[in-house]
């Protein structure tokens, strides 16, 4: 199954998107910084990695950027999560943001999960 790496500085956050990868079936590595996922994925490199917007240290953003400029790392496909938006105004954004796969932390489990399958099947393009 899918190598998956959640980067979220919300503990109870990162718990649930644990629970739920999972309970699907996949392989999961957990960070709670943004520092701490760009190592976790240039060490690991996963085959997705779900990545909140908002953090300390290094932001989503620049953890995406960083990914991009790094050989090892610049075709993982990402999926930021964000409590910023809500799920109608990632509908509205074709449910990408920067060329990147966005979704509400708002949204439903099921959502989620189909929306991971997705990249996971076209290699996040």
């Amino acid at each position: 199954m899918a190598k998956i790496l959640i980067v979220d500085d919300d503990a109870k956050e990162l718990e649930l998107y644990q629970d739920i990868l999972l309970s699907q079936g996949f392989n999961v590595l957990t960070a709670d910084n943004g520092e701490d996922g760009l190592k976790l994925a240039i060490e690991n490199i996963p085959d997705l990695i779900l990545l909140d917007v908002m953090m300390p240290k290094k932001d989503g953003g620049k953890v995406s950027k960083d990914l991009l400029a790094n050989n090892k790392t610049s075709n993982i496909p990402v999926i930021y999560l964000t409590s910023i938006i809500t799920e109608e105004e990632v509908k509205a954004q074709h449910g990408k943001v920067s060329g990147r796969f966005i979704i509400s932390k708002s949204s439903p489990r099921a959502e989620l999960i189909q929306r991971i399958n997705e990249v996971l099947s076209t290699g996040g393009r």
